[in-house]
Order: structure tokens, then C-alpha cells, then sequence
């Protein structure tokens, strides 16, 4: 296996939202099951430029975040902002975690009411690419 100095960014911005919106299910992925438990956070990876060639060490991830709510489309709009907040400061404070951290937030498309795949649910999305950075003292 090759060691990459760079984690998904996924592994920095899950841990940091389930810590920060309990009761909320947190994942990348949403199971193709007949019953799930709401209010749900997706954090899915659609791109980016990847790392960046002259600079190195810095991935440019643009993430899907995306809230699911059978509450009400207001309670859904308000966890997605909750759950932006969240990787907003993370960003700001630049907060380390195991994985590495976030030094730049983008928004390349902000709240969005979607239709959601899910029978009596809401669904909001945003699109923001993440600057991530490994730790710096790796050990």
C-alpha cells in the first residue's frame, strides 16, 4: 500500500460532525435499505483537483454535503447550515485532527431544496471544495 500523506477528506469532516450534531447519522454514504433513522448527514467527494501539483501536500476536494429530514424542509435547511457552520470553523480554527485539517472553505453552491429519493423526506445540498493539508508532525 502506498502512504499517502493526504486522507479522504471525508476521514476530516465526519468525525468532526458526528461529534458535533449528536443524533444525526453521519457517513458518505447512504444504505440502499428500506427503513433509516432521520435526521441524516451525507458527506460525499465529487471531484476537485486533487493535489496540487506546485504546492504539494494540499488536496482541493470539492465535497456534496447533503441533508436528509423528515421534520420539516425548514429543520432540514437548518442542519445543513448547522453542519456547514461546523466545517466553516474548522477551516477558521484550523482544527487538526487525526487525519489532517482544513485550510480553505469554497462554497460552489450554497443551500439547495432537491427532490429527495426518500418517501416523506426533505433533502437540502451544498457543494464546497475543502482545502486539506495531512498533520504536520505525522508520526
Amino acid at each position: 500500500m502506498v502512504d499517502r500523506d493526504i486522507s479522504r477528506v471525508q476521514r476530516i469532516v465526519i468525525p468532526a460532525l458526528r461529534d458535533g450534531l449528536p443524533g444525526v447519522k453521519v457517513g458518505s454514504w447512504v444504505e440502499d435499505i428500506d427503513h433509516r433513522t432521520y435526521p441524516i448527514i451525507n458527506v460525499r467527494r465529487l471531484g476537485g483537483p486533487g493535489l496540487h501539483p506546485s504546492i504539494g501536500r494540499i488536496d482541493f476536494a470539492v465535497i456534496e454535503l447533503t441533508a436528509y429530514h423528515d421534520a420539516g424542509l425548514i429543520e432540514c435547511e437548518d442542519l445543513l447550515l448547522d453542519a456547514r457552520q461546523i466545517i466553516y470553523e474548522m477551516v477558521e480554527n484550523q482544527t487538526v485532527t487525526e487525519h489532517g485539517y482544513l485550510h480553505s472553505y469554497f462554497e460552489t453552491m450554497g443551500p439547495t431544496q432537491f427532490d429527495s429519493p426518500f418517501e416523506d423526506t426533505w433533502r437540502i445540498q451544498a457543494l464546497m471544495q475543502l482545502g486539506a493539508r495531512p498533520r504536520r508532525n505525522k508520526e
